[in-house]
């Protein structure tokens, strides 16, 4: 399979315990999203598009893109997970 790539930005809305709203753009998307955490872990919420899964680590590609392409299109999925690993390194923190 041949390797894209494609620019993508993550705007951080707002950021407070335990939850963070976010703006995630790439490849003609604009997705909007709430993270935070729950008793199992954490989980990410795009009431936009009517879908959301539970997370891993913020900084796990393979585990959050493998969830969210079973809701979304795989560009869009590729996209919000590489957003997530981006925000864990803005934080310096891959848990909320």
């Amino acid at each position: 399979k041949r390797e894209e790539r494609w620019l993508g930005e993550v705007k951080v809305r707002s950021y407070g315990p335990g939850m963070a709203e976010l703006i995630i753009y790439g490849r003609d998307s604009c997705i909007n999203a709430v993270i935070g955490k729950y008793m199992s872990g954490q989980y990410i919420c795009m009431p936009d598009i009517d879908t959301g899964c539970p997370l891993s680590r913020l900084s796990d590609l393979f585990w959050n893109k493998e969830r969210l392409s079973a809701n979304m299109n795989e560009t869009d999925a590729v996209t919000v997970a590489h957003a997530l690993r981006a925000l864990s390194g803005y934080t310096g923190k891959d848990w909320l």
